[in-house]
């Protein structure tokens, strides 16, 4: 009897790990992703705020993409679950997304001035918000998602001349929403260049891994479509720093 009931117990909870949908996977190579940051250093230094060096401080960030996609469903697999809408298989669903990120967090850099290498660590709160729209053969849904929680970050630089750095950042934020933005991965290379004591332009190449759990968050007991944004290309951005 025992045996017998562990054995529809074990039955009941693979069924229940069964997906039920199709993921939501976008991807956009292309996207254009624009970053402006503020950090107010702690403590005094001589010279200009806005070359690298060793400092505590408060940064602020905002930066997003927007960008689309096509997605194939193809025959035999889940149906999409997305917006109120099922969208059945096989069919294409054109994607379009604008995603925005802001965050606010504590930053400690530490810089070599003899050897112009130096690294950073962040850690703070951020907010995110992906807006999504699909639109398949007969139907089109559309929706907001939201995610507040923490974001945590590491970096490391390099002074090519004295107003001048090549910079490599990657963070992740982290939401206890399921179905919302769950999660948020973010990487950026770029050339920093000092305009002036007070502000710096950046160029160089980012990308951004967006997540919404749903289904896939076994607590939850949603029923709707996992989704997955990838954005990636050239990013541009202005730095102030006081």
């Amino acid at each position: 009897m025992v045996s017998r009931l562990a054995l529809a117990a074990a039955v009941l909870a693979i069924a229940g790990c069964r997906s039920t949908t199709s993921n939501v996977d976008i991807q956009d190579n292309s996207a254009f992703i624009p970053t402006v940051r503020i950090a107010v250093d702690f403590n005094e230094r001589p010279g200009p705020p806005s070359h690298i060096h060793t400092s505590h401080a408060v940064e602020l960030g905002v930066t997003g993409a927007t960008g689309s996609d096509t997605m194939q469903v193809s025959a035999g697999q889940q149906p999409v679950v997305f917006g109120g809408e099922t969208f059945a298989t096989p069919q294409d669903l054109k994607a379009q997304f604008d995603f925005r990120f802001t965050e606010v967090a504590y930053r400690y850099r530490y810089v070599s001035q003899r050897r112009g290498i130096g690294f950073e660590a962040l850690a703070g709160a951020a907010y995110a918000r992906l807006g999504l729209r699909l639109t398949g053969a007969t139907r089109i849904a559309a929706e907001r998602l939201d995610g507040g929680g923490v974001v945590v970050g590491l970096g490391t630089m390099v002074r090519v001349w004295p107003s001048g750095s090549i910079q490599l950042r990657g963070s992740g934020f982290f939401s206890s929403t399921s179905e919302g933005v769950s999660n948020v991965g973010r990487y950026e290379i770029s050339l920093e260049q000092a305009l002036g004591r007070h502000a710096a332009i950046r160029a160089g190449y980012a990308g951004y891994d967006i997540r919404s759990q749903r289904e896939n968050d076994g607590f939850s007991g949603s029923n709707r479509s996992p989704i997955r944004v990838r954005a990636s290309g050239p990013t541009l951005g202005l730095m102030l720093m006081f």
